[in-house]
C-alpha cells in the first residue's frame, strides 16, 4: 500500500484543506519542507489570500490517503 504525507491548511473562517502527496520510502527534510509549501503555495492560490495568512496544520507521514472533509492530491 502506498504511503502519503498529509497535512491541513486552513486560514480563519475558510474551509480547510487537507493536502496529501505520495512519499518515498522515508521521506527526507527536503521532501517534507517542499511538500509543505506547496501545500501552502496552493492553498493561498485557491483562496486568492496571502501565504502568510495560511495556518499550517500538523504535517504526518505515513498515511494512507485522507478519507472525508475538503481533501487535495498536490
Amino acid at each position: 500500500m502506498a504511503k502519503y504525507m498529509t497535512q491541513k491548511m486552513s486560514s480563519g473562517v475558510l474551509q480547510a484543506t487537507t493536502y496529501y502527496r505520495k512519499q518515498s520510502s522515508h521521506p527526507s527534510h527536503a521532501e517534507s519542507g517542499a511538500f509543505t509549501i506547496a501545500a501552502k503555495t496552493s492553498y493561498a492560490a485557491t483562496h486568492g489570500i496571502a501565504a502568510a495568512n495560511v495556518e499550517v496544520g500538523t504535517y504526518k507521514s505515513d498515511q494512507g490517503v485522507p478519507a472525508g472533509g475538503n481533501t487535495q492530491e498536490i
